[in-house]
């Protein structure tokens, strides 16, 4: 009885269940339960293994992604004109489809000929060492032997003399037919390739070759760029056809027609070298990057460069779609680098540099006619600043050159690269560029003996310590004139001299015996101190890399730059040469403008270059202005010496002024003094000496200072239209003369400042 009860609840229960089982609605939740338990198992998987966080960290990196480079900030003028900006380029990189050595080779030699086909450009570092047809090294063989035994690299072992060495061996190939043959066994190409297909081959392989655990690991290598996006379109619908092949977007350096008139401030890039590879890797930098070499490029590195991405890439590989499939979106978008603002003018800058080719190139042609045998004017440099901020609205130092040369060269441009066999003095160009020195800013990297343009500096030491009063100013002129023993004669009247003159005569004839006088009772110790505050041979502080200090005449530099004690010792004929600012004295056009500024404003300004710097979202990053410093010149005392600048322009009752012929109609009064200075190598080269001129303007509420030097320019006074050029383009006025520059002859004894003595005694008298 009892058995046949549980038998019936056991059939009643069964009977239950497979009702609900029957249920459809059982059987949907069920299912949802257990696709549920499969998504909450694979979640927590993922969430615990850390796998998400692999594929979309750029800090610890993905098998099949790559870096992204930014593009390079652009560099912009005053006016918001753009001088260097990054253009989109498209580029191939080749990543590890495992394919077999043979069928990598056959590819490679494909996509040499399509790269040729579009006129891309093929990329390849083996191009900077070796070259077919002849076969030959390009580099010396103490660096090709540095690059064969690079562990990182070719790892071959150097060798000793009487060794032969094969193709086969593990030793360094001098000849480059050897090493050739080593490459092609390397590469493992057999003898069906012509020697021509061999080295198409062996070109795209030395890329893969050089970054080979990269590529190993995942990361593709460049190949090639400015591709059409016609192959582009090839590549992608045939992507099963060219394995590991990728397409992506890079970004070119490019500079436009404007920023040669500015080479020497904006710079060039180049690649980056392992020396600030191993600075800069701690910032995302990688040795693919291009960086700033000089000018601004340099200066503002860190922001003009960005920051670079991360991005992951797909491809068919011979064994099948490997691992899973990274979408686009995972990954680091790149930043793009920070737009750095000039104080450039370009306009300003156009007229400039224009002016002074015109100069040297009449000064050519007038040597050519009258072939007096001297060497003529062939370099020069300018600086026109705001004398009230210090930004710098013009620098230009000539000869320049052309920054899109150093990046084109890089693409294989011959033009471009036989510009930069001219710009770095290689092979025949050498004895020209070391004196040519394109790459050269003069305007802060040369220094230069200031000539007359120093005597303001020499009146102000004499005006503060009270040798001469503004109201007592005069000297006599008496030539030839003994000074310690030594004798001097005036240029402008030799027998004889100018007879008593004021500071305002004495400037406007830029007289060397008043201001040798002068200086010799000033003393050179006052001389000096003055010098320094008006920032004569003290760094600038220009916002640009490579700025000299230059050198101050003084005892101390005198004794440092002796060796033999005589030489050390300070004499009278020492200070009356350092007055004219010939002697030691010797500075940069940056510092002659500043302390010009200096005198116009009774303030020392720090100049500047860049405005300011934005970053994308147009946050202010950076600006450039500094707070003048006050001189604190007694003011009628620099009066003085702004009045006796004038006179250079106007000429006094009894003289005229060496600037007369230039500014005396000018629309806008101009304060200034020529400068002639003797580099001391007039008679042995046979060459002109370097005129100067320094001004500000206008005379009351001074707005600019321009300084400038034109290299065996012969006179100051002659050079001066070129800041006359400068001074009608920023007021927007017409020129007053319009003969040819050369035609100019000084009117007076201009100032030919380093005078050698008409008789040097045996033992000269020390001060």
């Amino acid at each position: 009885m009892a058995d046949n009860v549980n038998s019936n609840k056991q059939e009643s229960a069964l009977t239950e269940l497979l009702g609900v089982i029957n249920n459809r609605y059982f059987l949907l939740g069920l299912i949802f339960c257990v696709f549920g338990a499969i998504i909450l198992y694979m979640t927590a998987a993922l969430q615990f293994s850390g796998y998400q966080r692999t594929i979309s960290a750029s800090s610890e990196g993905v098998s099949r992604q790559y870096i992204v480079n930014a593009p390079r900030g652009d560099i912009i003028d005053a006016n918001g004109i753009v001088l260097a900006t990054s253009q989109e380029v498209n580029t191939v990189m080749i990543s590890n489809a495992y394919m077999e050595n043979d069928d990598l080779n056959a590819m490679c030699l494909e996509l040499s000929y399509l790269f040729d086909q579009y006129n891309c450009i093929s990329e390849s570092e083996l191009d900077d060492y070796f070259a077919t047809e002849p076969f030959r090294f390009l580099k010396s063989e103490e660096e090709i032997r540095l690059w064969q035994t690079d562990h990182n690299l070719f790892d071959l072992d150097d060798y000793s003399e009487g060794i032969i060495v094969t193709y086969s061996d593990n030793y360094v190939k001098t000849d480059p037919q050897v090493f050739y043959l080593y490459l092609r066994q390397l590469f493992e190409l057999d003898t069906t390739y012509t020697e021509e297909e061999a080295y198409r081959i062996i070109r795209i392989r030395f890329q893969i070759f050089k970054d080979n655990w990269s590529f190993q690991t995942g990361t593709p290598v460049e190949i090639a760029t400015n591709v059409p996006d016609e192959l582009v379109t090839i590549f992608n619908e045939q992507n099963y056809h060219y394995m590991g092949i990728i397409t992506t977007k890079t970004y070119r350096r490019t500079y436009t027609p404007q920023a040669q008139l500015s080479s020497h401030v904006v710079g060039y890039v180049g690649r980056i070298s392992q020396e600030s590879l191993a600075t800069l890797a701690p910032y995302g930098y990688s040795n693919s990057d291009l960086v700033g070499q000089s000018g601004v490029e340099s200066q503002m590195e860190r922001y003009l460069h960005g920051s670079s991405g991360i991005s992951t890439y797909n491809t068919w590989t011979t064994q099948g779609q490997e691992g899973v499939f990274f979408p686009s979106y995972y990954g680091t978008p790149a930043q793009s680098g920070a737009t750095v603002q000039l104080t450039i003018d370009t306009d300003l800058q156009r007229v400039g540099i224009e002016a002074l080719k015109t100069y040297i190139e009449d000064a050519m042609n007038a040597e050519i006619i009258e072939q007096t045998g001297y060497k003529t004017a062939n370099a020069g440099a300018f600086v026109v600043m705001d004398v009230n901020s210090g930004a710098v609205l013009a620098m230009g130092s000539y000869p320049n050159f052309d920054p899109n040369d150093f990046v084109l060269s890089m693409y294989g441009d011959e033009r471009a690269e036989e510009q930069l066999q001219y710009y770095l003095g290689l092979g025949e160009y050498e004895d020209i560029t070391a004196e040519d020195m394109p790459l050269w800013n003069r305007a802060i990297m040369s220094q230069y003996a200031p000539g007359s343009t120093f005597k303001m500096c020499t009146a102000l030491a004499a005006l503060e310590n009270g040798i001469i009063s503004p109201g007592s100013t005069w000297y006599s002129c008496d030539s030839p004139i003994d000074i310690g023993g030594w004798t001097f004669r005036c240029l402008e009247f030799a027998d004889g001299g100018h007879g008593p003159l004021d500071l305002n005569g004495a400037m406007a004839t830029s007289c060397n015996i008043y201001f040798m006088r002068l200086g010799v009772d000033t003393g050179i110790d006052n001389i000096d101190a003055m010098g320094e505050r008006m920032g004569l041979g003290e760094y600038t502080g220009i916002d640009l890399p490579g700025e000299i200090r230059g050198v101050r005449a003084s005892r101390e530099t005198k004794i440092r730059l002796h060796e033999y004690e005589y030489d050390r010792t300070w004499f009278p004929a020492d200070t009356a040469q350092s007055a004219i600012g010939q002697f030691d004295n010797c500075f940069t056009i940056m510092q002659l403008c500043r302390y010009t500024a200096g005198i116009a404003t009774n303030r020392l300004v720090t100049p500047y270059v860049i405005d300011n710097v934005t970053a994308v979202d147009g946050t202010v990053l950076y600006e450039g202005q500094t707070q003048s410093v006050p001189l604190d010149i007694s003011e009628p005392n620099i009066e003085a010496v702004r009045y006796a600048m004038r006179c250079v322009v106007t000429g006094t009752s009894t003289w005229p002024g060496t600037a007369q012929d230039i500014f005396s109609n000018f629309p806008v009064d101009v304060v200034c003094k020529t400068g002639t200075a003797e580099t001391g190598y007039e008679e042995i080269r046979k060459e002109y000496s370097n005129g100067l001129f320094v001004c500000y303007a206008p005379a009351e509420d001074p707005e600019i200072a321009i300084a400038l030097v034109v290299e065996r320019g012969e006179w100051g006074s002659s050079t001066a239209i070129i800041a006359q050029r400068l001074l009608s383009a920023y007021f927007d006025v017409a020129p007053t003369r319009a003969e040819q520059m050369l035609d100019l002859v000084p009117i007076t004894g201009d100032d030919l400042d380093a005078l050698i003595p008409a008789v040097v005694p045996d033992e000269p008298a020390e001060v």
